[in-house]
């Protein structure tokens, strides 16, 4: 374990999807730091916000003197300036933050921002990049009458035909969507494709 018997060393460990494996990158940090199963904080849930259930407990919990490791910058997130924002507070509670892909550094410390805030940065304008990309491609897809748009998956299909059954039952389409576990704009997204089917 990292440092004395007065701190914690914590882990906060994260991915997108329900199909990326979350066990693996448990298990990597876990045995690496000598964390204890108390210790351990991880959810599948999206980088697009730092506001996730399990990172707020931890930010909550972590005092002065504690550590907290995660496998890379990108599972705290992909918002430069939140992830920034996030690493200040820590600094400013004492509380130090470990990289482990980045050689064990504490991103807290004056050089650690200095790097972190370079990554944090290009990872944005790549992923600022990607999204352009995107968009042209879906522009001339459409200019040329290609675009068919997102396809949903048999099982979206599914619970969206189970909401619309509990609209024409009476219940709203917001409620009918969160029956179903859904969003509303997948929900809305299924139907509009429905009706341009007809």
């Amino acid at each position: 374990m990292i440092g004395d018997a007065l701190m914690s060393t914590y882990m906060y460990a994260r991915v997108s999807t329900e199909q990326q494996n979350l066990e693996a990158q448990v298990e990597l940090l876990k045995n690496k730091y000598d964390i204890l199963d108390g210790n351990v904080f991880a959810e599948k849930f999206t980088g697009k916000s730092l506001d996730r259930p399990m990172f707020n407990k931890l930010r909550k919990i972590a005092k002065k003197g504690d550590v907290i490791v995660v496998q890379d910058l990108s599972r705290l997130g992909r918002n430069t300036t939140e992830v920034l924002n996030c690493i200040d507070e820590m600094s400013a509670q004492e509380v130090s933050l470990i990289i482990d892909d980045l050689g064990r550094i504490d991103v807290t410390s004056a050089t650690g921002k200095m790097v972190t805030t370079t990554l944090a940065a290009v990872a944005t304008m790549q992923r600022e990049q990607i999204l352009e990309k995107q968009a042209m491609g879906i522009a001339k897809a459409k200019a040329e009458g290609k675009y068919k748009g997102r396809r949903q998956s048999p099982e979206t299909v599914k619970k969206c035909q189970k909401a619309i059954g509990y609209v024409e039952d009476g219940l709203s389409k917001e409620d009918a969507a969160r029956a179903v576990g859904i969003g509303i704009a997948t929900l809305y997204r299924y139907i509009s494709s429905t009706t341009k089917d007809k």
